[in-house]
């Protein structure tokens, strides 16, 4: 059989080889927590950029289009404008027309009586005489 193994290291020495070992992997684990909080602040910082930007662009969008609506608007305020006079002519231009309309009634009246007098007055003979 074979003898019994003797361990001639210290149990200090053993638990300081131990702690030192934990202060190497706590010292990796903080670099490496450390790293990854980094890209992880550059990576928000780039999306909040994009963000930005793309905020920008779109707040740009909608004040070009504001301003165009906001044109077009007062073009249409300056149309109605100029056509207001023209709108305040309607009624007169409609009792007008109704005028137009009863003349017109009153020239057919009055082709019709020299047309009838007229046939009345060749049957009879054409003649002047009553």
């Amino acid at each position: 059989m074979s003898e019994p193994t003797t361990v001639t290291y210290s149990i200090a020495e053993v638990l300081k080889r131990i702690e030192d070992k934990l202060d190497r992997m706590d010292e990796k684990f903080e670099a490496k927590l450390d790293r990854m909080d980094e890209k992880f602040k550059e990576k928000l910082d780039r999306m909040d950029e994009k963000f930005e930007a793309k905020l920008d662009t779109l707040q740009k969008e909608v004040i070009q289009k504001i301003d165009k609506q906001s044109e077009e608007i007062t073009t249409i305020k300056a149309t109605l404008q100029a056509q207001q006079p023209l709108i305040q002519k309607i009624p007169d231009l409609a009792e007008k027309v109704g005028e137009l309309k009863n003349w017109r009634q009153i020239v057919i009246i009055a082709i019709t009586a020299l047309i009838s007098g007229s046939i009345t007055w060749v049957i009879r003979g054409g003649t002047f005489k009553p």
